[in-house]
C-alpha cells in the first residue's frame, strides 16, 4: 500500500486519529505504521505525571525530537476517547494568576497505567522485530546495499 493517498506516520492526523494498536498484517507493512502511536504516546507522557493538553502536545514533540506533532483537532478527541475508556481522568485546574484561565489537567487511572505499560511493550516489540526484519539485528540503523540508513 504505497503511493498517493498514503499519509506518513509523522503527520498529526496519522499520529492521533486511530484507535488501533500495533500492526502485524504484512499486507499493511508499506504504510508506516498502519495504526498510530498517538494514544500510547499520551499514556506514556501521563505515566510521568499529570499534564494539560498543551503540555502533552509539547512533551510528545520534545520526546520525539519533533517527529510527532499533536494537533488540537486530533489530540483532544484522543484525550476524550481515553477518558471515556477510563484510562485517564481530567479535572479542571483553578484559574491561573495571570490570565484567569482554567486548564483541564489529565492523569492516568490505575487502568491507564496498566494500559500504558502494555501498549509501550507492544510498540517496543513491534519496533524491535521491524528492525530485525530490515536486517538491523535490533540496532537502530539499517544497512541497505552498503548504505547505512
Amino acid at each position: 500500500m504505497t503511493g498517493e493517498g498514503v499519509q506518513e506516520c509523522h503527520s498529526a492526523e496519522r499520529v492521533l486519529d486511530s484507535e488501533a494498536d500495533v500492526p502485524g498484517d504484512l499486507a499493511q507493512v508499506d504504510v508506516p505504521p498502519v495504526s498510530t502511536p498517538g494514544p500510547t504516546l499520551v499514556l506514556a507522557v501521563l505515566a510521568d505525571g499529570p499534564m494539560h493538553g498543551y503540555g502533552l502536545a509539547k512533551e510528545i514533540e520534545r520526546r520525539s525530537d519533533g517527529y510527532f506533532h499533536a494537533r488540537w483537532g486530533s489530540l483532544y478527541p484522543t484525550l476524550q476517547r481515553l477518558e471515556s475508556q477510563g484510562l485517564i481522568s481530567g479535572e479542571w485546574s483553578a484559574p491561573t494568576a495571570g490570565s484567569g484561565r482554567r486548564r483541564r489537567v489529565y492523569h492516568l487511572t490505575p487502568s491507564g497505567m496498566a494500559e500504558a505499560r502494555k501498549t509501550a511493550g507492544r510498540w517496543r516489540e513491534f519496533a524491535e522485530n521491524l528492525l530485525k526484519a530490515l536486517g538491523a539485528g535490533g540496532r537502530s540503523e539499517v544497512i541497505v546495499d552498503g548504505t547505512r540508513i
